[in-house]
C-alpha cells in the first residue's frame, strides 16, 4: 500500500509530466509556427501558379546526360545554331536535384522540390527578421513582402538553390556577429554553392561588405560601426581564404569559377536582350513593389530614431543597386533588405505568448496542412499547366507529320522542344550564354521584330518557323511568297518553306 509521501510524489510527477507535454504542445502549436505555415501556403499558391517554367526542360536534359554518361556536358547538342559549341553547365548540381525529383515522382517531384526550397528560404527570412528585433506579426507581414518581391523567380528554377545558400550565409554571419560562432559552415557552403548556381559571387560580395563594415569605428548621424577585434578579423580572413579555395572543389575546375565574370563582362548582349536581365520597370507590379520598398526604407530612416549598423547600410545599398539594375535580383532584395527593415515596422500590438491559444493555432495548422495535401496538383493537372503554356499541340503536329529539320522557334519554347521533340532542332533555348557568343541570340530577336527577318532565316537555312501567332514575324511570313502556314492554333503558328 502506497504511503502518503509516495502518493504525493506520484501526483507531483504526473503534474510535471502534464506540464511538460503542455509546454511542448504550446511550442509546436504556437502562433509563430502558425504564421510560418500561413507563409508556406502563400508560397505554395505561387509555386503551383508558376509551375510551367520553360527552362526546366533543358535543365532536365542536362541532368539526364549526367546520369546516363556520368559526365557533365561540355558542348551543345540540342540546338542547330549552337551545335558543337563549348558550354559550361554551371548549374549541374541543381539540375541533378530536379531530375532526381522528376525520376522519383514525375512533375509532382519537381514541384515538391522547389516548394520545399522556397519554404526553407523564407523561413530563414522570417527567422532573421525576428532575430533582428521584429515582432512576430510584423515579421510575418515583412516576409510576405519578400515573397512578393521574389515572385519574379518563383518556379522550378536552379536560381532558388543559389538563394537558399545566400540565406544560409546571412544566417551564419548573423550568428557570428551575435555569438562569435558559426563561421565554420561558410567554406563548405561555398563549395556546395559553386556547383549549384553562379550566384555564389553575390555571396562573396555580401561577405566582403560585412567584413569591410567592421574595419572602421565611428558614428555618422544614425549610422554607426564597430571595429572587429583582432581575433574576429583573423577568423574572418581565414574563412574568406578557405571559401575562395572551396570554389575550386568542383568537377569543372577554374572555368566554373570564372564563368560568372565571363557572363558579366563578355556577354553584354544577353543582359540587353533577355527580359529578366533588364532594369526594373516601375510600371509593372514588381517594379511598383520595389518602389514601395525604397520609400519604406527612406521613411524608416527619416522618421525613426533607430540607429543603423554600417553593414546594414552597405548591404541595403548593394541589394538595391542589383535589384534595380536587373529584375531577377528583386528576389535578392527581399532576402537582404526585409530582415533589416522589419524591426522598424510596428503594425500590430506585440505578440504575447502568455495569451496564445495553442488549440486555435493547432486547428489552423491542421487546416493548412490538409489544404496543401488536398490541393497538391495531380500529374494530370500539372501536365495541363505545361500544355497551356507551351506549344504541345503544334509540336505533336510536326512530329506526327514526320517533319524534321531546323526550326526557328519562340525563345521560351526551345527547351520544351528539345525535351519533347529532339528531332526538331531549335534555333535557341533559354541557355542565352550559348547563343549570345555566336550572335544567334541577337539574330533571333532581330528576326522576331522584323529586322532583316527573311535574310536571317535564309542565313541559317531554317526549314520551319514555330512562333506565337501574335508576333510581327508571324504576320510577315503569312504574307511572304516563300513561306506557307502549315499549322495554327490559339497559341502557335508554324510555317514551312515553299518548295
Amino acid at each position: 500500500m502506497a504511503t502518503p509521501e509516495q502518493s504525493t510524489a506520484s501526483a507531483g510527477t504526473d503534474d510535471s509530466g502534464r506540464d511538460s507535454w503542455r509546454s511542448v504542445a504550446a511550442s509546436i502549436f504556437s502562433f509563430p509556427v502558425m504564421c510560418v505555415l500561413l507563409l508556406s501556403a502563400v508560397i505554395f499558391v505561387f509555386c503551383v501558379k508558376q509551375f510551367a517554367e520553360p527552362d526546366i526542360w533543358w535543365h532536365l536534359l542536362n541532368a539526364a546526360h549526367i546520369v546516363q554518361y556520368h559526365t557533365i556536358p561540355t558542348t551543345d547538342t540540342y540546338s542547330f545554331t549552337g551545335a558543337g559549341l563549348p558550354r559550361i553547365d554551371f548549374e549541374w548540381l541543381s539540375e541533378l536535384t530536379f531530375y532526381l525529383g522528376f525520376r522519383a515522382a514525375g512533375l509532382q517531384g519537381i514541384l515538391a522540390i522547389y516548394f520545399l526550397v522556397l519554404v526553407a528560404i523564407y523561413i530563414g527570412v522570417y527567422y532573421r527578421a525576428c532575430r533582428a528585433g521584429s515582432d512576430v506579426k510584423d515579421a510575418t507581414i515583412a516576409t510576405l513582402v519578400a515573397i512578393f518581391l521574389g515572385v519574379v523567380s518563383i518556379g522550378p528554377r536552379t536560381l532558388v538553390f543559389g538563394w537558399l545558400c545566400m540565406v544560409g550565409l546571412l544566417l551564419a554571419l548573423d550568428r557570428f556577429q551575435h555569438t562569435g560562432k558559426g563561421l565554420w559552415v561558410v567554406p563548405p557552403l561555398f563549395a556546395l554553392w559553386v556547383n549549384l548556381h553562379g550566384s555564389w559571387v553575390f555571396g562573396l560580395v555580401v561577405l566582403g561588405l560585412t567584413i569591410a563594415a567592421g574595419l572602421v569605428t565611428g558614428e555618422w548621424g544614425s549610422v554607426y560601426a564597430q571595429r572587429w577585434t583582432p581575433s574576429q578579423l583573423k577568423r574572418l580572413s581565414l574563412v574568406v581564404a578557405a571559401s575562395l579555395l572551396a570554389l575550386f572543389v568542383n568537377p569543372i575546375g577554374y572555368r566554373l569559377v570564372l564563368y560568372p565574370f565571363d557572363l558579366a563582362f563578355h556577354q553584354p548582349g544577353e543582359m540587353q536582350i533577355v527580359e529578366e536581365w533588364r532594369p526594373v520597370d516601375f510600371s509593372t507590379s514588381n517594379g511598383k513593389l520595389a518602389l514601395i520598398i525604397i520609400l519604406l526604407l527612406l521613411a524608416a530612416v527619416w522618421f525613426s530614431n533607430r540607429r543603423w549598423k554600417l553593414d546594414q547600410v552597405l548591404l541595403t545599398a548593394f541589394a538595391l543597386w542589383a535589384a534595380l539594375s536587373h529584375v531577377r535580383f528583386l528576389f535578392f532584395l527581399g532576402l537582404v533588405v526585409i530582415p533589416i527593415l522589419a524591426p522598424s515596422l510596428q503594425l500590430f500590438p506585440p505578440y504575447e505568448r502568455e495569451i496564445d491559444k495553442p488549440w486555435l493555432n493547432a486547428v489552423i495548422i491542421a487546416m493548412i496542412i490538409t489544404g496543401l495535401i488536398v490541393f497538391f496538383p495531380s500529374p494530370v493537372q500539372l501536365q495541363q499547366k505545361v500544355d497551356a503554356a507551351l506549344p504541345k499541340a503544334a509540336l505533336t503536329f510536326l512530329k506526327d507529320h514526320h517533319l524534321h529539320g531546323r526550326v526557328f522557334n519562340e525563345y521560351t519554347w526551345g527547351g520544351y522542344m528539345e525535351w519533347t521533340a529532339p528531332d526538331l532542332k531549335p534555333f535557341v533555348d533559354g541557355r542565352a550564354d550559348v547563343f549570345a557568343n555566336n550572335g544567334a541570340l541577337t539574330d533571333h530577336f532581330k528576326a522576331i521584330s522584323i529586322d532583316n527577318s527573311l535574310e536571317i532565316l535564309d542565313k541559317y537555312k531554317v526549314d520551319y518557323v514555330l512562333v506565337a501567332r501574335q508576333i510581327p514575324l508571324a504576320y510577315l511570313l503569312e504574307h511572304s511568297p516563300g513561306w506557307r502556314s502549315i499549322y495554327a492554333d490559339d497559341m502557335a503558328v508554324a510555317f514551312g518553306r515553299r518548295e
